[in-house]
């Protein structure tokens, strides 16, 4: 996306990079920022080059942002041509993904010289508009993690298998590191309610040598700093804390979080909740992460960081109660290895959650 984005910034073309969910705003986000970087970094840029511009949107709580939409874009039309971008794009199985294909025809209804890229991890129900060309060969992840991953990208409906590059890697990777959520200390469910949890994390995050200056990443090029890691669940647990408008801590953090700072590790939290309380400051974070701008651990919900990839990957397994109810483990975990574990180029570590188990008796 990045390089298409980049020709038409240097063929003059103004280039419209769209985020039509909240999904996707922290790869619009990125693009938005390696295209700047990109640009000013060319030693033979053109007289004139096109421009960035950035449009956020809300098409799953929002209809009335599909036709501010068109209004805004076709507004950038210039000599009958319209250049966009939209990463992590959904067309299939939801309110949103509707209303982006509505958005996706009215725009090549209205300009002959539309020439939009999409990308996004489901490949159903694409527009006619759009040629679809599946790119399934894996650039970035190490064989060790790519295992992981390939478990759940054969079984998960919609989503392209991976195709064998042909070319051999030249080693394994880095062997995944498992910890156990389970012990007298641990607390809680699941990982992120678990103040313990948070403190093996940190330990671990330590032993690798994140945020020391150095590091313990085998062949690695360059020290592990804490934007090098994300810590990725799906649970409804994870929140910063909560404050009201006078300041005051309504409702504490979760403990993963707190047991990360009890070990100093300064932390970004990403969660469901914090959007929900304090939007501005969400954006501006999702903002910060996207650039990696602060050096900080990231703990975020994983969708939220969609088409993003960090070094270290922390797997918190964990259950969203507004959505997840009658899902199986299995399907849950399958959707943790697709979204989380697949946002990892070098180290893995997964935190297993022990099944709960149910004591029966029967009277004699």
């Amino acid at each position: 996306m990045v390089l298409q984005g980049l020709r038409w910034l240097l063929q003059g073309h103004d280039v419209q990079v769209v985020s039509t969910v909240y999904t996707s705003r922290a790869a619009s986000r990125m693009i938005a920022g390696q295209l700047g970087m990109a640009l000013s970094a060319d030693p033979t840029p053109p007289p004139t080059p096109g421009s960035i511009a950035l449009h956020h949107y809300d098409f799953h709580n929002r209809e009335a942002d599909v036709q501010q939409a068109v209004t805004d874009l076709l507004a950038q039309v210039k000599d009958g041509q319209l250049h966009v971008l939209l990463d992590e794009a959904l067309f299939a199985g939801s309110v949103s993904g509707q209303r982006l294909t509505t958005l996706v025809a009215r725009l090549a209804e209205s300009v002959p010289g539309l020439h939009l890229w999409a990308a996004g991890v489901v490949h159903t129900d694409i527009p006619p508009s759009l040629r679809p060309e599946p790119l399934t060969v894996p650039l970035r992840c190490a064989p060790s993690v790519l295992r992981e991953v390939q478990t759940a990208v054969g079984r998960y409906r919609g989503v392209h298998n991976y195709s064998d590059s042909g070319v051999p890697a030249p080693g394994d990777g880095l062997r995944v590191i498992r910890l156990s959520h389970h012990g007298n200390a641990h607390t809680g469910r699941w990982p992120a309610e678990c103040r313990q949890c948070g403190k093996e994390v940190a330990a671990e995050l330590r032993r690798l040598g994140v945020g020391n200056g150095g590091n313990s990443l085998p062949n690695s090029p360059a020290p592990l700093s804490y934007c090098d890691v994300f810590i990725l669940t799906r649970s409804s647990e994870l929140q910063d804390d909560i404050e009201d408008d006078a300041g005051q801590v309504t409702s504490r953090a979760s403990g993963v979080v707190r047991g990360l700072r009890d070990e100093g590790l300064p932390v970004c939290v990403l969660g469901r909740q914090d959007l929900r309380h304090n939007t501005a400051r969400w954006e501006r974070d999702v903002h910060d992460v996207a650039v990696a701008a602060t050096d900080r651990v990231t703990v975020t919900y994983y969708h939220w960081v969609q088409g993003l990839e960090r070094r270290v990957v922390v797997m918190l397994p964990g259950r969203h109660k507004e959505t997840d109810e009658g899902a199986s483990d299995g399907m849950i975990d399958l959707t943790d290895r697709l979204f989380a574990a697949s946002r990892c180029t070098t180290q893995l570590i997964m935190v297993d959650v022990p099944p709960v188990t149910t004591a029966t008796s029967t009277a004699t």
